[in-house]
């Protein structure tokens, strides 16, 4: 990249400014850098172009001779050659004006550099706010998965929740947890450590609601040999209030009263 004392070498070469050593280092420098040889033909065809659409300019006689007299004190010359002097500082004058559109030229450039530059930082604070955008859309959309968890945690307050501990010595690890939403009429049962019932045997779920004289069948408790079983239940009759449940060990196929000797699980 040419930096900004490059431009100026380059814009005094193309105007024949330079001293003679300057003019040796930039065109030794000119051989091995492509981009500075470049920008010099660049201002070559705008000093042409501009120095050849300048208008030759005929100064009054006030200025042609405060001009020629500021000349000749800086340069004596005999009175032949001060003519040819003035000639050649009005041959001068479309150079010079070529010389300070180049500057603009370039102050013009600089201007839009940093304008992209402004573009650029702009753009920055956009994809910022588009990021920032993205964030907020995402914290919404946590929100409303949150409104939909409280929902849901409100409906688990009208649902019935028991614990259900093991009623025999010889089972003592035994445990299950149930879960009755009584507004549709169904619940959930998972039991663990509950030794597998003896043959000819199988685990039946009890709910106890106060308006029945005997506990209500839920069904059968299936369990593997682990001692671990889950069941869908649904009672067999409209249960208003789920007071209490338990498991007891019935026949084969479940009983239509439960045998309270047999009890293995109970709690509320």
């Amino acid at each position: 990249m040419i930096d900004e004392r490059s431009e100026e070498l380059a814009t005094a070469y193309v105007l024949g400014a330079l001293e003679p050593e300057e003019t040796r280092a930039l065109e030794q420098q000119l051989a091995g850098d492509a981009e500075l040889r470049s920008l010099i033909a660049s201002l070559r065809d705008t000093a042409g172009l501009l120095a050849g659409t300048a208008p030759a300019l005929q100064p009054s006689a006030a200025l042609r001779t405060r001009l020629l007299m500021e000349f000749n004190e800086q340069n004596p010359a005999t009175p032949a050659r001060r003519p040819l002097a003035g000639m050649r500082l009005h041959a001068r004058l479309p150079w010079a004006l070529a010389a300070g559109l180049a500057a603009l030229c370039l102050l013009f450039g600089w201007q839009i550099a940093a304008l992209r530059a402004q573009l650029q930082s702009r753009q920055q604070r956009i994809d910022e706010l588009s990021q920032l955008a993205d964030t907020l859309q995402a914290e919404s959309a946590d929100l409303h998965r949150t409104v939909a968890t409280l929902e849901q945690s409100n409906r688990l307050a009208d649902m019935r929740i028991a614990v259900l501990g093991a009623q025999l010595r010889a089972d003592p690890r035994a445990v299950a947890v149930s879960v009755w939403d009584n507004e549709s009429q169904n619940g959930v049962l998972v039991v663990h450590h509950l030794k597998p019932p003896p043959k000819g045997k199988d685990y039946q779920l009890w709910i106890i609601d106060p308006r029945y004289p005997t506990p209500v069948n839920a069904g059968v408790l299936p369990v593997d040999d682990a001692g671990d079983g889950r069941v869908d239940f649904k009672a067999r009759r409209p249960i208003q209030q789920a007071d209490k449940f338990a498991v007891t060990e019935e026949v084969k196929g479940g009983a239509e009263a439960p045998t309270l000797s047999a009890m293995v699980l109970a709690g509320a």
